[in-house]
């Protein structure tokens, strides 16, 4: 495995990580407070974590199908549009 792939993944797997912390101190934060624009937020980060975590697969195994040329794209817009409305929405 040539040494860019190897930082690739690795990437990828520490942003999946960061991203599992994220959700987890967002869920701790929603039950604390109890604002419901952190669930927005949450949501963001799991679909973040989810999108790295499909990538590498995507890489690891060459899944190159339909269906990855829709997923990548709409769960980048999702991902955008819940921290758009964690941001916009009212508590």
């Amino acid at each position: 495995m040539p040494l860019y792939h190897l930082v690739e993944m690795l990437l990828y797997v520490a942003g999946a990580i960061l991203s599992a912390v994220l959700v987890v101190l967002s869920i701790v934060s929603y039950h604390k407070s109890g604002l419901k624009k952190l669930l927005y937020a949450t949501t963001a980060f799991l679909l973040f974590g989810l999108f790295l975590v499909y990538e590498s697969l995507e890489h690891l195994y060459s899944l190159d199908n339909p269906f990855t040329d829709i997923v990548i794209p709409l769960s980048g817009l999702a991902i955008i549009l819940f921290f758009f409305l964690a941001v916009v929405k009212k508590s």
